[in-house]
């Protein structure tokens, strides 16, 4: 039986080693494209493989931290934090 067009939030969240909340806010900023009916979200295989080979393709990040004091201890992510997530994610992958 072959690949299925679409996935759901936490089979994505499994494959990219992060939470379904964090899928679903990336859904909100719009930075992944989905498939609604109703309440139900899917996401095209085919969105999820671009972004896995974009950030594949990236050059490394020189990682020069500018957070403040109070930052450090936080929960926020760069965006060098995030691609080097997602070119760790592709390796895995491929």
């Amino acid at each position: 039986m072959g690949e299925t067009a679409c996935c759901r939030v936490s089979v994505l969240a499994e494959r990219w080693d992060c939470s379904p909340a964090k899928i679903r806010r990336m859904i909100d900023a719009g930075e992944l494209p989905v498939l609604r009916l109703g309440t139900m979200i899917r996401i095209p295989w085919a969105a999820v493989r671009e972004i896995e080979t974009n950030a594949a393709c990236q050059q490394p990040i020189n990682r020069v931290c500018a957070e403040s004091q109070d930052e450090r201890h936080g929960t926020s992510i760069t965006s060098a934090d995030a691609s080097l997530r997602a070119a760790r994610i592709a390796r895995r992958l491929s």
